[in-house]
């Protein structure tokens, strides 16, 4: 793990030599790489506080053959991510400081839709669709398949949704609209909040001016790909894979600050902050393979 980036292969099981290797002997093996990428992490983290460049990546984990589509991200209790596919109800577990799959899950049934966005609300999961249904489900063991409810908030004719995230302080979801489907076009960033339990009479709207979001920066405007709230301002920080923006607002709207992503970006899809100040983006396989990113949270 050299250079800017600590680059390695995200895997379920450590590759070890000849085919009688026991349970045991896997999972020895598999403890020690992830010991030693915790370690190189750790050392990496270090490097970049003492540096004047925050925005240097940490690491950059690739992802495996299931989540070459990976779309949004959710931080567990445990300090874990959990990432879907975009097309696909499957669930994977990832370690975000040793790349290192953990699990995954699916809601039963091998359910197909097209999958943009997943939060965590206390111990529910949310999976949104980009016509805005929320499947509701628990967290499967790995290789289960987990029942689901379906909440329809009613609002796929106005718009087409990429961006999700759980608000605990207003116990609500919080669904990023990419683009809006009226006569109101690029002009505002629209966010809806749904307090949970979810119910169609109580969701509200947040508008933004599409210029208070574009601010300085030379973009036509701003089409949010993923959402998370920071822990410790509680604002929320919206991505945007066409622009390569980032953009924090607080809970009333207000643009607090607009930049460029970090690094290189081709697509990125998946956004969440971890509570030890770690931003991590996730990248769909493009130009290049589909990767998980880590920076110092907050960007310089």
């Amino acid at each position: 793990m050299t250079g800017r980036h600590v680059l390695a292969l995200l895997f379920a099981l450590p590759i070890v030599a000849g085919c009688r290797e026991t349970p045991r002997a896997k999972a020895a093996q598999l403890a020690k790489v992830t010991q030693a990428r915790r370690s190189e992490f750790n050392k990496r983290l270090a490097a970049v506080n003492a540096s004047t460049q925050k925005d240097a990546p940490i690491a950059q984990w690739l992802m495996p053959a299931q989540l070459r589509e990976i779309s949004g991200m959710a931080m567990t209790s445990r300090g874990t991510v959990l990432a879907h596919d975009d097309n696909a109800g499957r669930i994977s577990e990832i370690d975000p400081k040793t790349g290192v799959l953990l699990r995954g899950f699916s809601l039963n049934g091998n359910q197909k839709e097209d999958f943009e966005a997943i939060a965590i609300a206390v111990n529910d999961i949310y999976l949104m669709a980009s016509d805005g249904k929320l499947f509701r489900f628990r967290e499967g063991a790995d290789g289960q398949q987990v029942n689901f409810i379906v909440f329809n908030p009613g609002l796929k004719k106005e718009c087409e949704f990429e961006g999700l995230a759980y608000e605990v302080d207003s116990t609500r979801l919080v669904m990023a609209c990419k683009r809006l489907l009226d006569d109101k076009g690029s002009k505002e960033l629209l966010l809806y909040r749904l307090p949970l339990p979810l119910n169609r009479s109580t969701i509200s709207a947040i508008h933004v001016p599409i210029q208070d979001v574009v601010g300085t920066n030379p973009w036509k405007g701003f089409r949010p790909s993923d959402i998370t709230i920071d822990p410790f301002t509680h604002n929320y920080v919206i991505i945007s894979s066409k622009e390569q923006g980032l953009v924090v607002l607080t809970p009333d709207g207000d643009v607090v600050r607009s930049v460029p992503l970090p690094g290189d970006h081709r697509q990125a899809e998946g956004v969440v902050i971890t509570r030890d100040s770690i931003l991590l983006i996730s990248d769909e396989s493009n130009v290049k393979p589909a990767t998980i990113t880590a920076y110092k949270w907050p960007l310089q």
